[in-house]
């Protein structure tokens, strides 16, 4: 099944890595370093203002789509239950960025000639629903070729109406491309659901019913994908703000062009945990289940991973040159330490996905806001003497952190007797 998922996945990353060559290139002529630098804080305020407007709900909506495939009601009072809270915050939160798209927009670009461009972005958030409901009973039923190919049709798309904007309006449409991709997972979702998914034996319908039981589930896989959602991207950038005042609005530029190429192909391994380990974990809470689980994965794809990162370091500056242009090979003596932060995060992530299965609200956020705090400790530590390079070490001596802590906190699932 984890190689089934593995090459279907393949097909999917493959199209977003030609993609993102492609869109990278068009970043890097028509929107320059700085720009890139200026597009990376739009992208974590949108990251984190999509996660809040749906209530953090994902990975809780997938592990509930696993665990309640066979109890059709009761999956059906969960997601409504889910859509109605969501709404309200979501439309409570279009409200809010509309009132202050100006503040905003001096806060991430230094103009506020965004705003525009926030209040789409703000307009769009009560649609996503639609699109993350869609993906979780995906992902949870394990009908990954369909969830392959919405995301693929999703990049395509999402791709095709950002470079037109990009070309015509340089960083105005880049940002723009950005606010409006809700728009677009929104039609393709709603179209996937009414053509493939409904009907089907076991997948729910949308109705307006509230459960007060199912509400107060939710609400723990609310507040633990919230406190990352949130956190996670104001730190960045905060972290990059601060970048572009020590060093330049280049190095700013420089970082987010390596996030970038780090996303390509970490979405592999990160949806593979989404469509392998988090179904599996949900079934059976285990210990041996949870170490059957996890070993089975890195056995099979760590291994594909290491290959992947040592090509990527190896080709490092032929990869800057091809995807952006020279003015972003300074990033190269930054890559070390992003992949060596990658192949610590891999193993961590799945690590960590036991307490979403079991709901573990407590070890979930112990973990979280220390690994969260620390990563922006050491960035403001090491700033000052390393420069452009502090933040990626900052993000591999994190992960190295965050590893030691998961060690601690679930030394009984992973050394303790398996007949718990």
């Amino acid at each position: 099944m984890l190689l089934k998922m593995a090459s279907w996945n393949s097909i999917f990353i493959l199209v977003r890595i030609a993609l993102g060559a492609v869109m990278s290139n068009l970043l890097a002529r028509f929107v320059g370093d700085a720009g890139l630098g200026y597009l990376g804080n739009l992208r974590n305020f949108s990251q984190g203002l999509q996660s809040l407007s749906v209530l953090g709900l994902e990975n809780g909506l997938t592990k509930n789509a696993a665990a309640l495939k066979n109890e059709p009601k009761l999956l059906s009072k969960t997601f409504t239950t889910a859509w109605i809270a969501t709404f309200i915050v979501s439309v409570l939160t279009a409200i809010g960025i509309n009132f202050t798209a100006s503040w905003l927009s001096l806060y991430l670009f230094d103009s506020d000639s965004y705003s525009f461009v926030l209040r789409i972005f703000g307009c769009s958030l009560p649609f996503y629903f639609v699109f993350v409901a869609v993906s979780s009973l995906l992902q949870g039923f394990e009908w990954f070729k369909t969830y392959v190919i919405l995301n693929i049709i999703v990049a395509l798309s999402v791709f095709a109406l950002g470079a037109y904007l990009i070309v015509n309006e340089n960083l105005y449409g880049a940002l723009l491309s950005i606010a409006v991709t809700p728009y677009v997972q929104f039609i393709l979702a709603l179209l996937v659901y009414f053509f493939y998914l409904k009907g089907k034996k076991g997948v729910l319908t949308f109705s307006i019913e509230w459960s007060n039981e199912q509400a107060l589930q939710l609400f723990k896989y609310s507040v633990m994908a919230l406190v990352s959602a949130i956190l996670i991207p104001l730190v960045n950038i905060e972290v990059r703000n601060e970048v572009i005042d020590q060093v330049s609005d280049h190095a700013a530029g420089w970082w987010e062009s390596v996030q970038r190429i780090s996303g390509y192909y970490m979405v592999f391994v990160t949806t593979l945990i989404s469509l392998y380990v988090l179904p599996n974990l949900s079934k059976d809470s285990s210990f041996k289940q949870y170490r059957s689980t996890i070993w089975n994965f890195y056995k099979t794809i760590l291994p594909v991973v290491v290959a992947g990162l040592i090509s990527v370091y190896l080709c490092r500056d032929l990869i800057l040159e091809y995807l952006f242009t020279t003015e972003f090979l300074p990033a190269s003596s930054m890559f070390k330490w992003q992949l060596l932060g990658d192949f610590i995060k891999v193993i961590t992530t799945v690590m960590a996905f036991r307490f979403i299965a079991l709901n573990d609200l407590k070890r979930y956020l112990v973990a979280e806001l220390i690994s969260i705090f620390c990563f922006y400790l050491f960035t403001m530590v090491l700033l000052p003497y390393y420069g452009k390079n502090a933040v990626v070490m900052a993000y591999f001596l994190n992960y190295i952190f965050y590893f030691l802590i998961l060690i601690l906190l679930l030394r009984k699932e992973l050394f303790g007797s398996l007949e718990q």
